[in-house]
């Protein structure tokens, strides 16, 4: 993909996620509630219509899926963590697809039912905020960037999710950051991100408090002394 085009095709991705994840939420909601707000003969109506929306709903994700993983596939390669990134001819691009890709993992580990991920975020946000030196600094500006530019967004969470709605961004980019400072090779991948949302998720009070101090170089501290755990 060329450097020029790349940033579009970020948009555009993003364009066709948010009508998958606006179509899930309508299809979740309709399913949840309007059955049970009418009358038997009504209900059974509302059910049958519902099973056609299912159906729609299903071949339009997979249509998107098809489109974006054909048309639109990312050619970074997802196993690089932050130095990597930074130190490419592309980081802005690089960082945006690793962002995306890793933050769905830590999504689904802290039990986000239904989730979106901009990409196009990550990519405006290391454009922004590159200039710094130190790579741990950079995290850190990046975790408070992100966690402010609605680049997730979650309205449904599993009973047993070890934070709250009110609480995911923010821990969550943290534990993107902390699995990006630590990805090193395909293998150890999965296991990595899992390991650094689990930690995220133990230190998240005091995750929260940096970023409402907007601490940078205190939390530039923290995913140090976290990466030299996972």
């Amino acid at each position: 993909m060329s450097p020029d085009f790349a940033p579009r095709t970020t948009q555009l991705k993003d364009v066709l996620r948010s009508l998958r994840y606006t179509l899930k939420k309508g299809r979740d909601t309709m399913k949840e509630t309007a059955p049970r707000r009418l009358p038997t003969p009504a209900s059974g109506i509302a059910l049958s219509a519902l099973g056609e929306i299912e159906v729609l709903a299903r071949n339009v994700d997979h249509f998107m899926c098809n489109f974006a993983h054909s048309v639109l596939s990312d050619s970074a390669a997802d196993t690089e963590g932050l130095r990597e990134i930074a130190a490419s001819s592309r980081p802005d691009y690089k960082f945006s697809v690793a962002y995306y890709q890793t933050m769905k993992l830590v999504l689904s580990h802290l039990g986000a039912k239904r989730a979106l991920v901009r990409q196009s975020a990550g990519r405006r946000a290391f454009v922004r905020l590159s200039q710094s030196q130190d790579v741990f600094e950079l995290a850190a500006q990046l975790t408070l960037h992100l966690a402010d530019d609605d680049s997730i967004v979650v309205d449904q969470l599993d009973d047993r999710s070890p934070v709250t709605l009110s609480s995911i961004t923010v821990v969550a980019v943290f534990a993107a950051m902390l699995s990006l400072l630590a990805v090193s090779d395909e293998a150890d991948r999965e296991a990595i991100i899992s390991a650094a949302t689990d930690l995220a998720a133990a230190v998240q009070a005091k995750i929260q408090d940096l970023y409402q101090q907007k601490d940078i170089s205190a939390l530039a501290s923290l995913l140090k002394r976290c990466a030299s755990h996972v």
